[in-house]
């Protein structure tokens, strides 16, 4: 629901339990400073981390967390209460995604989808489809072995045709394009966008 709200969230907070929650702009400012701290998510590391022990007894700086089943043993009632929060935690989160998606008009090829909203798009088309993901690991399907090796040879073979096109294209424009590695991010983008200045960041200098 949070993708769907806002699409940019991967390189600006995330969607983490613990990201969404924390940020005012997602629980919509329904609520105070005080509830969004007791009811927003906090990590495991916060609440459980304890420093490693060195050689001679005492903590050192890294924070580790114990096992899960050291915790529920040993802080039973910690556990309880991180866990009850979770919950919590996700019910708002859903309500506050229901209101704000409810006020996103839905949109089809650039006309509105008359009476309806993105919630009503999350109903119809994403829970679904997440329910499906979530049956498929959780029973597994049924696949054709024999198929899928026939297919992986075909696919492995189209691929390095489609390699040595964007090579032959890319070398064109930079001879030593026909030495890269094109299953690498990094090379694409300096491709692509090498010597090529921040706009964005020469506008705030």
């Amino acid at each position: 629901m949070a993708r769907l709200w806002d699409s940019s969230r991967r390189i600006s907070g995330g969607y983490s339990l613990e990201a969404l929650t924390s940020d005012p702009k997602v629980l919509g400012g329904t609520e105070t400073k005080e509830e969004a701290e007791l009811f927003g998510k906090i990590s495991m590391k916060k609440i459980f981390g304890k420093g490693k022990l060195k050689k001679d007894g005492s903590e050192g700086k890294l924070v580790i967390i114990p096992p899960v089943k050291e915790l529920q043993m040993e802080d039973r009632e910690a556990w309880i209460s991180y866990s009850a929060l979770d919950s919590i935690s996700t019910l708002k989160l859903y309500e506050s995604m229901k209101k704000q998606l409810q006020a996103k008009k839905w949109f089809l090829d650039g006309k509105l989808i008359s009476k309806k909203n993105m919630f009503d798009f999350y109903q119809e088309y994403w829970q679904p489809f997440g329910e499906l993901l979530a049956k498929m690991e959780s029973e597994g399907m049924l696949v054709d072995r024999d198929y899928l090796a026939q297919i992986e040879i075909v696919a492995k073979a189209e691929q390095e045709i489609a390699v040595s096109r964007f090579r032959n294209w890319a070398s064109k424009h930079c001879p030593d394009a026909k030495h890269m590695n094109v299953g690498s991010d990094t090379q694409l983008r300096q491709l692509f966008f090498g010597g090529i200045s921040n706009r964005y960041a020469s506008s705030k200098s």
